[in-house]
This record gives C-alpha cells, structure tokens and sequence, in this order.
C-alpha cells in the first residue's frame, strides 16, 4: 500500500495529528512546504489547520490528478470544530479526479481560544485512519 500524509501546521495541531495517521498507517508524514509531489500514491491524507483551506494547501491540490493521488482522506483541526475546510479540500480533490473517502476527522486545534488535540483526539485520530485503510485495503488487515 502506498500512502503519505500532507499536512499545514503552523501552530502544530495538523502535525499532531498527521504524525499520529503516519504512525498508524506505517507511512511517510509530510508537511506541504517543502513536500515532494506524491506520485502513484493509492491513499493521501491530507490535513490542515483553521476555519478554512489555507492557500498553500489549495495550491498543492491543484497540481493533483488521479495518476498522482487515487484517493484523499482529510482531516482538519480548528478551535470551533468547523469541518468547512473539508468541505472546501474536498471539491477541489474530486475536480481534479481525486476519488474522496467518506471518512473524514475534525478536531480542535490552537487558536486564540483553541486547545491542542487531546490524548482522546489521538485516539479518535487513530480509529479515523484505520477505517480508511480498511475500507480501501479489506484483505490487508
């Protein structure tokens, strides 16, 4: 199984959580500055931070197609829980083709008011990666 795990992270929630995925799914985490473009990859995990996708992360899924990048799973963390920025990431993913899984994880993340994932957000990420792969990969479990 090819997988990789993008993420933005300036106040570091993102990165918690995609090193917790990365963990999981025994893959490569990568933060999108500076990211080498993913090729032939069959699951990506993408995740950013805020109440919506930042630039960097738009710019990144629109050098995308499906040869690149067969299916997305996303995730985001922001102080109000907001899931806006998965919606955004995913229709700019599915008009590049890239096949978007269901399965999506939101938590809170630092803000002026936000709080860094708890333990509990961890586990929840975990959980989170591994009904992906599962769904995707059912004989590899």
């Amino acid at each position: 199984m090819k997988a990789r795990v993008h993420y933005v992270s300036p106040k570091g929630s993102a990165e918690m959580i995609a090193e917790t995925i990365a963990r999981e799914c025994k893959c490569v985490k990568e933060p999108l500055l500076p990211a080498y473009m993913p090729e032939g990859i069959a699951i990506m995990f993408l995740g950013c931070e805020g109440s919506k996708a930042d630039k960097v992360t738009k710019e990144f899924i629109n050098s995308l197609s499906k040869n690149r990048v067969a299916n997305a799973a996303l995730f985001c963390c922001n102080p109000k829980k907001s899931d806006a920025p998965i919606t955004e990431m995913k229709s700019l993913l599915e008009a590049r083709g890239v096949h978007v899984m269901d399965q999506t994880f939101v938590c809170t993340g630092k803000g002026l008011f936000g709080k860094p994932p708890t333990e509990a957000d961890c586990a929840e990420a975990q959980k989170f990666a591994r009904s992906v792969i599962k769904t995707l990969f059912p004989d590899e479990n």
